[in-house]
């Protein structure tokens, strides 16, 4: 068990300190244009169909705040905070947000959130669920600090068809990425409920946004 712990440690070490690196240039990255930025639209849109008006907002694995500048302009008059285990991506998050934007960013993992209890009422999360070294630590995280009622939007790549099977599993990270029926069992036994789902076009069907609410807390 220890050596496993280790083994996990130094893998989740390597990973932020990959993306800390990239801080600089990852605004630049021709991936914006072709992956985040699509994704990143889509999750604002299926959190404001179902949330229209958050009062406050969370960016699980924020990197340098592309999607809370976004969502300043979905959700204006909102609290926007971000939150990122690569303390680059954190700094490059503050210093790339342009004026006229309320929003503040701070270096934690999903799986300590560094928030209270209920503190906000939407979470979102885009293509940085599958980093997460403990996902179901991270969402019971994720249900904790959302309040009553509270809505979660996640985006991500999924395991659908029997060639991402393939793929996934010959990558040697099948068990950071899940079928959508893995994913609502996840949600459910965190304590969240999923209320819907989209389909991002062009990118194979794998890339979807789910989005769930804390269980018990309002109509689907």
């Amino acid at each position: 068990m220890f050596a496993w712990h280790h083994e996990a440690t130094a893998s989740r070490d390597d990973e932020v300190d990959r993306f800390g690196r990239w801080a600089p240039t990852y605004d630049d990255s021709y991936l914006q244009r072709l992956v985040f930025e699509p994704v990143q639209r889509a999750t604002l849109e299926a959190a404001s169909r179902e949330l229209p008006r958050p009062q406050c907002v969370l960016d699980v694995g924020c990197g340098t705040g592309q999607l809370l500048r976004r969502a300043s302009a979905s959700f204006p008059g909102a609290g926007l905070v971000g939150v990122d285990p690569a303390a680059e991506m954190v700094h490059q998050a503050a210093e790339s947000l342009p004026a006229g934007i309320d929003a503040r960013f701070v270096e934690g993992s999903a799986e300590d959130l560094p928030f209270a209890d209920a503190s906000f009422d939407l979470v979102v999360s885009s293509m940085s669920f599958h980093h997460w070294p403990d996902q179901h630590q991270g969402l019971r995280e994720v249900c904790r600090v959302l309040a009553p009622g509270g809505l979660m939007a996640l985006a991500d790549a999924f395991v659908v068809g029997w060639l991402l099977r393939l793929a996934f599993r010959a990558a040697g990270n099948r068990d950071r990425f899940h079928t959508p029926e893995e994913l609502d069992q996840m949600l459910a036994r965190a304590g969240l409920r999923t209320v819907g789902r989209g389909v991002l076009p062009r990118m194979g069907g794998s890339v979807q946004v789910v989005v769930s609410r804390v269980a018990g807390g309002g109509a689907d």
